[in-house]
């Protein structure tokens, strides 16, 4: 009976003595580090789908932390690498709506109605690159039902704009009111004029 307390004590001990063995080897330092890793006291190589492939060495950390780009001073906003956009080469634009031909019959009352857009128009040249030089002009085709709105809009022709802003001035004339064409169906295509504001 003695000799089996003595060795439930002898074995109690050495349970103690392994439990606190463990955490002591750890240094407090580390545990207070977020995050914390207690495999790879430096961090891990993954392989991306979870799995260890090996614990980084302090070496290895503290050289990729000195690699780390250094984080923007808090206020001040970042500079952009862009270069700043050269202005358009002519300038502001200012549009107008120079002839409405109809394939059957005739619009009379087109003309004027588009050219009530013709700030939307030149707003189209302005926000999309402005004129390459310092005239430009848009053909927009389209078609007239009996609702007397432009419907099917495309772009026919284009000079001295890009494209982004021909297609601009063909939705703006896109739903716009022109008038009731002479038959159901018709056809027509409308051609804007641009002239740079700095040509006068």
């Amino acid at each position: 009976m003695k000799r089996t307390r003595t060795w439930a004590l002898l074995g109690g001990v050495a349970c103690l003595v392994a439990l606190g063995a463990g955490p002591a080897a750890a240094d407090p330092a580390d545990a207070s580090r977020y995050p914390y890793d207690p495999v790879c006291a430096w961090g891990r190589l993954a392989n991306g789908k979870g799995m260890l492939v090996r614990c980084i060495t302090r070496e290895e950390a503290e050289s990729l932390a000195k690699n780390r780009p250094l984080p923007a001073p808090s206020g001040k906003p970042e500079a952009s690498a862009a270069p700043a956009e050269s202005p358009p080469a002519g300038g502001p634009a200012e549009a107008s709506v120079t002839r409405v031909d109809a394939d059957q019959g005739k619009l009379p009352l087109a003309i004027k109605k588009l050219g009530a857009a013709r700030d939307k128009f030149a707003q189209c040249i302005d926000n999309n690159g402005g004129l390459s030089k310092d005239a430009g002009e848009v053909q927009v085709r389209f078609l007239v039902r009996s609702s007397g709105r432009a419907e099917g809009v495309s772009v026919k022709k284009r000079v001295g704009v890009s494209s982004a802003a021909a297609r601009c001035v063909a939705n703006v004339v896109d739903r716009r009111s022109v008038g009731v064409p002479d038959s159901p169906l018709v056809g027509a295509t409308v051609t804007v004029k641009f002239r740079s504001k700095n040509a006068r």
